[in-house]
């Protein structure tokens, strides 16, 4: 029995930790539970909590909301006589202890930025007990700095690190003309992902090329868009579910991702290189070390606008030349979301108790 601690409904969810809670949650399929927020669309696997309406934090309503039911959730897990627990944050640490199980907790990506100094000081102390109660802890990406050094060496062969995967959906395509390179930017914008210098690659970008470029957004944040100012330059086409998301990659060139902080292993890269479009990427330490090397990746050199422009263009270049949607996608097989979340579900299985 698979059990999944996580405070937001992943219903429908585009990338991020809902999309790897949810993919995870459908691949245990009956050996699953999903104790989260109620959710949009009930089902018999997942235990829907009422939060609390409290400021700040959300994992705190929903930690007060998992202690005031843990009578309801052990009563649900009763017939189940050994348990993994999947902890989607180092904060649930806080009411970890309540369940009997083995407990996995996930750090995605590295944690709240340098400026995010009190969320920061919350999760540091939270991974301090991780050693303490945890069986496996497991990054998402390659980069630990999520997690004090004094952590790491006290986990020791407990720390494992795992990568985002694609569904079956997302399969290469034939390029579009070349006519003009189409960029897309997909997600939330939010400070991690570097929004200003996001909307001064489109300004530039748009200003330098003209009608050679065009730019596409995936995401619910188009209201960023709008008050920068960038509506005439950009296409917008809001949320899209899985399917949806395949079809808008495969009329574009390219991805671009400019983030200068919190990158694990973006769903969405994955994804587009399964669709056979190449991306380009700021030089994380999280993303060279599951990158460095593909065939379909470029990384800018800096965090300009003009370093991002110049990989466009190299990359536009490589396309021209003979670059193949079939090159690319095939450097991501291992990672097709069968292979990949049965994989860790073995891995997860293995400690269960």
């Amino acid at each position: 029995m698979f059990v999944f601690f996580h405070q937001n409904d992943v219903t429908d969810a585009q990338g991020g930790i809902e999309r790897y809670v949810d993919t995870l949650v459908a691949a245990a399929g009956d050996d699953a539970r999903l104790i989260s927020e109620e959710p949009a669309r009930p089902a018999a696997n997942r235990i829907g909590l009422r939060l609390p309406k409290l400021p700040g934090p959300k994992w705190i309503p929903f930690a007060l909301a998992v202690v005031a039911n843990v009578r309801r959730i052990r009563a649900a897990l009763a017939n189940e006589p050994k348990r993994v627990l999947e902890f989607s944050r180092p904060e649930y640490v806080a009411f970890a202890w309540m369940f009997p199980g083995a407990k996995v907790f996930t750090i995605h990506g590295t944690g709240p930025g340098k400026g995010e100094r009190a969320k920061r000081l919350v999760h540091d102390l939270a991974c301090w007990f991780l050693p303490l109660v945890a069986d496996r802890v497991q990054v998402v990406g390659r980069d630990d700095s999520g997690l004090s050094a004094g952590v790491v060496a006290r986990l020791g062969p407990r720390l494992a690190h795992i990568d985002a995967w694609y569904d079956d959906v997302f399969t290469p395509r034939p390029l579009p003309a070349m006519g003009k390179t189409v960029v897309f930017y997909a997600g939330r914008i939010v400070e991690q992902k570097n929004p200003k210098l996001l909307f001064e690659i489109i300004r530039e970008g748009s200003r330098r090329h003209g009608d050679e470029i065009e730019f596409r957004y995936f995401g619910g944040d188009t209201e960023r868009i709008a008050e920068a100012g960038l509506a005439d330059l950009v296409t917008m086409s809001g949320l899209l579910d899985a399917r949806g998301l395949a079809a808008a990659i495969a009329d574009c060139h390219m991805g671009l991702m400019c983030s200068h902080f919190g990158e694990g292993s973006p769903f969405i890269v994955v994804e587009t290189l399964a669709c056979g479009r190449p991306y380009v990427l700021s030089k994380l330490p999280t993303l060279v070390g599951a990158y460095a090397g593909n065939p379909g990746v470029r990384f800018a050199e800096d965090l300009t606008a003009e370093a991002f422009l110049a990989a466009i263009d190299r990359l536009a270049a490589d396309l021209a030349a003979g670059l193949s949607p079939e090159a690319i996608a095939s450097s991501v097989g291992t990672r097709a979301r069968p292979v990949a979340t049965r994989a860790l579900l073995g891995e997860l299985a293995a400690l269960a108790r």
